[in-house]
């Protein structure tokens, strides 16, 4: 298959430039339990989640901060595996709301990279991201993922040239992922905007891709001040610590009355004359 599946083609109509940033919700698989997750995946996507994100647990995430984690570890605990990961994906895309995975790269190679990409679409994924992959290694994925018909978002740090934030955008399908602060998950810290400014527009000018941010953007406010620069916002840090402080129905209770506040902000949000649609160097 050489083209975009059904889900992969509603990711990047949702994302569409002209239309208000779309508000994507991470969890990871197997997280708080098994049937858990998936319920609440259900009810993000019911209360303003767009996008549905989907963490493959890792003992080792390099990129995640002590929230998420802690969320993977207990995942693991409980014995969330691979396989776990694509029926979970599965009963996810049954909301109707675009799936995305995100994995670190041992994790798809200890599965198998044809195999995950494979699966992938058959559970009804739109895509995956791999934010630990470089570019230079990541022919076989890229080719995995084509000839499953789904996207390869990029991560693009903070730092990036822009011999190499060309050649990222050239490699990526259904979006770029911007953080909003170089930092792991789960940073609250202080929040430029007037670098994230300039990061996007360096982004506009190389890539027509969707911009989709994540990582700092840890309140509701935050998302509406980061809303006009971008086409979509993952949050994943505000929904899994209330679920590792309170554990039982306080905790789903909290983590979607967040979703709903993070949905309206962005609504709040949108412009009249949206600036996401021109772009300036």
């Amino acid at each position: 298959m050489n083209t975009q599946n059904l889900a992969a083609t509603r990711l990047t109509r949702l994302l569409h430039p002209d239309a208000a940033p779309a508000l994507g919700a991470f969890l990871p698989a197997g997280f708080p339990n098994w049937t858990a997750g998936i319920d609440l995946l259900h009810s993000f996507a019911q209360h303003g989640a767009a996008v549905l994100e989907i963490g493959v647990p890792s003992a080792s995430p390099v990129l995640d901060g002590p929230v998420i984690s802690a969320a993977y570890d207990r995942a693991l605990r409980q014995g969330a595996r691979m396989t776990h990961v694509m029926t979970t994906v599965r009963h996810a895309a049954e909301s109707g709301a675009p799936v995305v995975v995100m994995s670190y790269w041992s994790s798809v190679t200890d599965f198998g990279v044809q195999r995950f990409a494979d699966e992938l679409a058959d559970a009804g994924a739109a895509g995956a991201m791999i934010p630990d992959l470089p570019l230079t290694e990541a022919g076989p994925w890229l080719a995995a993922a084509h000839a499953a018909g789904i996207s390869t978002p990029q991560f693009v740090p903070r730092d990036v040239s822009d011999a190499d934030l060309t050649q990222l955008g050239a490699a990526a399908s259904g979006w770029i992922y911007a953080p909003a602060v170089a930092a792991t998950t789960g940073y609250q810290g202080a929040l430029d905007l007037t670098g994230m400014q300039h990061f996007t527009r360096r982004l506009r000018a190389r890539t027509e891709h969707p911009i989709v941010a994540g990582i700092g953007i840890s309140t509701p406010i935050r998302a509406r001040a980061i809303a006009p620069l971008v086409d979509g916002i993952v949050i994943g840090s505000p929904l899994v610590r209330p679920l590792l402080e309170h554990p039982g129905k306080s905790g789903h209770t909290q983590a979607t009355a967040q979703v709903r506040a993070f949905a309206d902000a962005l609504r709040d949000a949108a412009p009249a004359a949206n600036p996401r649609s021109t772009a300036s160097a």
